[in-house]
């Protein structure tokens, strides 16, 4: 009878597999301060001290048998942050997961940014599972669920054809190829990662003047080039132009990184002033195009200067 009891706790400790997750975050050029919501008033101080970033869901590749057609349930948990780390151009997050035994092999993780601001996920590694560690690459910016609450969905890095997709996963497969595929409506936001394309009929500005009005590029009968579709309203003046605005969207990963982004400011900095060095130079050692008057310096600065084509 002893024995019973006691292969029966046994069988009920072997129920559950400690599962746990380490979350990778990149930093961005700005570095730690600037990722942890430092600089940005009582709600960034706030964040400093929210440990819980993420919440991650794992996803089984099978089916519940108890409940035929459906997936089972996702197991939940939060990502800490670890405070005592050594920051190398990265931060981690900590989860740990109760998984049943029987919960079958893991197939994708869905992920919640809890937090107010984006961040770029690096990766989630997986360790404890009986058929060993796990590592499912991301390389992509998570939005915060205020901006928007769908979770993003990551799968592992097992490939399928469409015809041997498991059965708990073909339902997540398709709704996130409908998520980066759209429906070809609506103007598009930041926060969205649709990659559909339309023509180029926002070069022109025909509502500020009809001279500016420019021929559509792309159609059925030269399809190319494209642009990533928009959905801005068509213009006033002219139904064939779409109307303009200040930015351009782009799928937020397919965005310049931030060291990117600074380096291509810099070269642009950099290519004006090799121009209006040479001009000012000219313009001070030249007698002939010299300053005649205060009037002269003063609209330099109010004018500015012709630069060289």
């Amino acid at each position: 009878m002893v024995h019973a009891n006691k292969h029966h706790e046994d069988t009920a400790m072997e129920k559950f597999i400690e599962v746990k997750a380490i979350v990778r975050v990149k930093l961005t050029a700005l570095g730690f301060f600037e990722n942890l919501g430092v600089g940005q008033g009582l709600d960034g101080l706030a964040e400093f001290f929210i440990q819980d970033a993420f919440q991650l869901e794992l996803v089984s590749t099978e089916l519940d048998p108890g409940t035929p057609g459906l997936e089972k349930e996702p197991i939940k948990a939060n990502a800490k942050r670890e405070f005592y780390q050594k920051l190398d151009g990265e931060l981690k997050y900590e989860a740990h997961f109760s998984v049943p035994a029987d919960f079958g092999e893991i197939g994708a993780i869905l992920v919640e940014n809890k937090r107010r601001r984006e961040l770029y996920l690096e990766d989630i590694v997986l360790t404890g599972l009986p058929r060993g560690a796990v590592t499912v690459y991301c390389g992509s910016w998570i939005y915060s669920k205020f901006d928007n609450p769908e979770k993003r969905i990551f799968f592992t890095n097992k490939s399928y054809l469409p015809s041997q997709t498991p059965a708990g996963l073909k339902r997540l497969r398709q709704r996130e190829l409908q998520n980066q595929r759209g429906n070809g409506e609506g103007e598009r936001k930041r926060t969205d990662r649709i990659y559909d394309y339309d023509t180029y009929n926002d070069l022109g500005d025909p509502d500020s003047n009809m001279e500016l009005k420019r021929p559509v590029l792309g159609g059925s009968q030269h399809p190319y080039p494209r642009r990533c579709r928009t959905g801005r309203p068509p213009c006033k003046k002219d139904p064939l132009s779409e109307s303009r605005s200040g930015s351009v969207y782009v799928p937020r990963d397919e965005e310049f990184a931030d060291v990117k982004e600074i380096s291509f400011g810099v070269n642009i900095l950099s290519s004006v002033l090799n121009a209006l060095v040479p001009t000012l130079e000219a313009t001070i050692v030249d007698k002939n195009l010299g300053f005649r008057t205060f009037a002269t310096i003063d609209s330099l600065f109010k004018d500015g200067i012709q630069l060289p084509q």
